[in-house]
């Protein structure tokens, strides 16, 4: 293992981790769930607190002394967790500073710090996390540090295998980002999690500045983030037939070993071929087309004319579902419901080309305005049209425009009044497979709802749903690998096992609490509570597993938030 203070020092070096964030001894901070970053000056701070009968918390600064006094509130029995919840608000309390909350004698939460840019380091770590999945690139020390690796999977010559409706040749597929702990590549998780990153570009540009990553094209004048995501697109394209339809992912039959990429021995294969990934590809297409139309206009137009070849590819064969051949078991990504591509889909197109005939689709085939939880790939995808287009409402005529501004709005609002009715005061409490990218995707509800309204209410019901992926939740864990005081140190990330590092990647969003324990055969878990099914083991691919489709809309919620405050 490499020495400790050499992990340290790495992480300071690329990331700029708080140095408030050093791990507890004291058992008795566990009964604090906090922020474990802290907290913008003019935002909403709320702590949860379990095990006392307490009623006054105390906020200390660096030298123990008292600068904030409130009282907590009895919030009732969490059903989710089986805890009896105490809540302290200090949203009043605005000096910058490094804190911590203290209620009577024996409890003191971790440090914390109030200040802008507080999630900075945070934001710029969960995109850097996409450059460390890179497959068919090494990963070179002055940009990895200690996480530096040699290439793996350069992906060229790849047989089809028979269920893309090829009997023989081969493809050549580099780059692309794995798709989560193993070394698949999947095209309908790329495109969402692609799609929800160029959102926050198209609502901000400049969020992510040229060199602000320390990734390989940081310094070519374009934004570091889109260099990322572009690395991603560009693999994308590759996957496309020349029918304009898109095969399904590229992976092997069965999952790898936890070995390093460069260790791997599998036969990788095109698989599959169908409606869902053709129709995400044409979203993804044609909204990078429509961000990147100014800076690169030959990159935007081929994207467009691949995304439209793909839609026309869609309408001829919109009933073509994707199963797992018998011999392949790898992640499926099926889907048999299309209605929802088509939705994202024809959304994109009309936005990028102005073609009414995308508009008369999207007219004619509405979809429900709700957020359906986990499998954000799958369900998600008609938020993503939703999004787009409230973006971009100016292209909408007035009476179509209103209806979905009000629709937006009223979900928003459902939302905050549920955040109200849960004692933790977050909008689900309902924990199945990557339940964390739940709670994110509601936080980018509600910041889309800001952006509709300027309303602070919406701001701070996203502040909240990051507070619980950085602390404030059940288990006491910050979900974000490489920072908080209670860390992630055991993720399903087959890199992070195989590496001989003691500290896995920085930057990742696990799974987190998952009532369903999948892999309950592998792992025993500590508590029945769905609030608390969480085990930090690297077995844990229900709950402590990595996916791109996590870390996508938590660089939306940071990203947005950073600049909103």
């Amino acid at each position: 293992m490499k020495p400790l203070m050499m992990i340290i020092s790495v992480f300071l070096l690329f990331f700029s981790c708080n140095s408030s964030q050093t791990p507890s001894t004291d058992p008795a901070t566990d009964h604090i769930r906090i922020n474990q970053l802290g907290f913008y000056p003019d935002a909403v701070k709320e702590f949860v607190v379990t095990g006392t009968g307490a009623s006054s918390f105390r906020i200390l600064d660096e030298n123990g002394k008292s600068r904030y006094r409130g009282k907590l509130v009895d919030r009732g029995t969490w059903e989710a967790s089986g805890e009896q919840v105490l809540t302290g608000d200090f949203t009043g309390f605005r000096t910058p500073g490094t804190y911590s909350v203290r209620i009577g004698k024996e409890m003191v939460s971790p440090s914390f710090e109030i200040r802008d840019d507080v999630h900075r380091a945070a934001l710029d770590a969960s995109i850097k996390s996409f450059y460390f999945q890179r497959a068919s690139m090494e990963v070179e020390e002055q940009y990895g540090g200690v996480y530096a690796r040699a290439a793996g999977h350069p992906d060229l010559g790849c047989p089809y295998h028979p269920s893309t409706g090829k009997q023989r040749g081969t493809l050549d597929s580099p780059g692309g980002w794995y798709d989560a702990g193993d070394y698949g590549k999947y095209v309908v998780n790329a495109a969402i999690s692609a799609g929800q990153m160029l959102h926050l570009l198209e609502l901000y540009p400049d969020a992510v500045a040229d060199g602000q990553l320390n990734i390989p094209e940081s310094g070519n004048g374009s934004g570091d983030l889109l260099d990322e995501i572009r690395y991603e697109l560009d693999w994308l394209l590759t996957m496309q037939d020349s029918d304009g339809g898109v095969f399904h992912k590229l992976t092997a039959r069965n999952f790898s070993g936890f070995i390093m990429p460069e260790a791997y021995d599998l036969e990788r294969m095109v698989i599959g071929k169908g409606t869902a990934a053709t129709l995400n590809f044409a979203a993804v297409m044609a909204q990078a087309s429509r961000i990147v139309k100014e800076q690169d206009p030959a990159w935007a137009i081929d994207m467009l004319a691949r995304a439209e070849k793909a839609w026309d590819w869609a309408v001829e064969h919109d009933e073509v579902p994707y199963r797992n051949p018998p011999d392949v078991r790898t992640g499926e990504y099926g889907d048999n419901l299309f209605s929802d591509d088509f939705y994202w889909a024809a959304a994109e197109l009309y936005l990028t080309t102005g073609n009414n005939r995308y508009f008369k689709y999207l007219l004619e085939n509405e979809e429900p305005y709700v957020h359906q939880l986990t499998n954000s790939w799958k369900f998600f995808i008609r938020n993503m049209g939703f999004h787009s287009l409230l973006a971009n409402r100016k292209m909408l005529e007035s009476s179509f425009r209103g209806e979905l501004t009000r629709k937006h709005m009223k979900l928003a609002g459902e939302i905050l009044a549920r955040m109200d009715s849960i004692p933790y005061h977050v909008g689900i409490d309902y924990f199945e497979w990557g339940s964390n990218s739940d709670l994110l995707n509601q936080a980018m509800i509600l910041c889309i709802a800001h952006h509709l309204s300027g309303d602070r209410q919406y701001l701070d019901g996203a502040v909240r749903d990051l507070d619980y992926i950085l602390g404030k939740n059940a288990t006491g864990y910050c979900f974000l690998t490489g920072f908080g005081a209670k860390q992630v140190m055991n993720p399903h990330h087959r890199p992070s096992g195989a590496d001989g590092i003691e500290a896995p990647v920085p930057g990742f969003i696990v799974g987190g609490p998952n009532k369903d324990k999948q892999d309950r055969a592998e792992v025993e878990y500590g508590s029945d509570f769905p609030a608390k099914s969480f085990e930090d083991v690297e077995a844990s691919y229900a709950s402590n597993e990595v996916c791109l489709n996590w870390n996508a809309p938590a660089v939306f919620v940071m990203g947005y938030l950073e600049q909103a405050y």
